[in-house]
């Protein structure tokens, strides 16, 4: 380890020397493309993806298996992209996937955390290879890798833990990433830091996660991927347990009921479309369900966000509004008629990934965050 550290430190003062610009490269993988991207600094110089072939995928038996395929793939890219007369590479930064509960913050990519990645421990999803790409394209550089704010970050006061039955504890799953950077960057427009004020966010897109973020931490959030909150736009979110509990016992195998409340609800499930737009072009051509079940989602994001505005006993700063869904003017106008007497209002719009990643490698190496070690 020390004559990594120091091969790392003589690099550094090497690029100094010869004025060569900071780079970090990121690496988050979806279902079917991997985004990568170059970002300095100052932000990105460079977001691509990768599309792979579905046919290709499916026949890998775990998402894990498909790590050559997908690593050949971004190395190619890199190898176009990257400059190594101009760009001193200082670290890799992978999409966290699911681990078990953890703080939030920046993570050395380690053995054990590649470990429990490969074996899919704790999720069969392809997020998982985030680190694995990560820390293969960090070795060949020598230069550190880590990821940041994954999805199972979890600071849940006790009291959010409790769900109404003996047996099931309510899960902290979010998107921590998006919902942490974005909370960062309003406090600093505003001259504090994370750890000095409370926000509610909310992350409305594919999946929505609305929390309570008091000095940086999750405290509370709906868990959106099967349980909790909203709708979304395939998701079906909080719903009634009798009807629940008449599916259960009916012929549909629990595979395909997990699949209809996860990727068959919403929008998706009433209108057979997840695209907003084409939610909104159907009001406007005066369809009725359309616009009855589009208003259904304000109405349920607003009183979401109500929910957790309480559970901060009224002691925030803002509510932030972020995701794809937060670019539709239409719905943030629709959402501020509810939710305005809550006070500031601030809107982000996109996912923000990618960059979320870049900013917390550079704040990690630069000593504003610490660097943590998984275990």
């Amino acid at each position: 380890m020390q004559a990594y550290m120091l091969h790392f430190l003589c690099w550094i003062i090497f690029r100094r020397q010869v004025q060569m610009q900071d780079v970090i490269f990121v690496i988050n993988p979806g279902s079917t493309s991997t985004k990568y991207g170059v970002f300095s600094e100052t932000g990105a110089i460079l977001e691509e993806s990768v599309d792979h072939d579905v046919d290709s995928l499916k026949q890998f038996e775990k998402a894990t298996d498909q790590f050559d395929l997908r690593y050949t793939a971004v190395m190619k890219a890199v190898e176009r992209h990257f400059d190594p007369e101009k760009q001193c590479l200082v670290a890799v930064v992978g999409r966290g996937g699911p681990l078990k509960p953890l703080d939030g913050g920046v993570y050395r990519i380690n053995e054990k955390m590649l470990s429990d990645y490969k074996s899919c421990r704790f999720a069969n999803h392809a997020s998982n290879m985030g680190s694995m790409i990560a820390a293969k394209l960090a070795a060949q550089w020598s230069v550190p890798s880590f990821i940041a704010d994954p999805v199972t970050v979890d600071n849940f006061w006790d009291v959010s833990r409790i769900s109404g039955f003996p047996g099931i504890k309510r899960k902290c799953r979010s998107h921590a990433l998006n919902i942490r950077a974005t909370a960062r960057r309003h406090a600093e427009s505003i001259g504090k830091t994370l750890v000095d004020v409370n926000y509610v966010v909310a992350h409305i897109g594919g999946g929505i996660s609305i929390c309570a973020l008091e000095g940086g931490e999750i405290r509370d959030v709906n868990d959106g991927l099967l349980g909790e909150g909203p709708f979304s736009p395939q998701r079906a979110g909080v719903l009634p347990l009798n009807g629940v509990i008449d599916l259960c016992f009916s012929a549909k195998p629990k595979n395909e009921i997990e699949r209809d409340f996860s990727i068959n609800s919403g929008f998706q499930g009433y209108l057979g479309t997840s695209n907003l737009r084409e939610v909104i072009e159907k009001m406007k051509d005066g369809d009725k369900e359309a616009d009855l079940v589009y208003r259904a989602f304000v109405f349920q994001v607003a009183k979401e966000i109500g929910r957790e505005a309480a559970a901060l006993k009224g002691n925030f700063e803002a509510v932030l509004i972020t995701g794809g869904i937060a670019y539709s003017d239409v719905f943030i106008e629709d959402l501020k008629e509810y939710i305005g007497f809550l006070g500031t209002i601030a809107v982000f719009p996109g996912e923000g990934e990618m960059q979320a990643l870049g900013e917390a490698g550079f704040l990690a190496l630069s000593g504003t965050v610490p660097i943590k070690e998984y275990s």
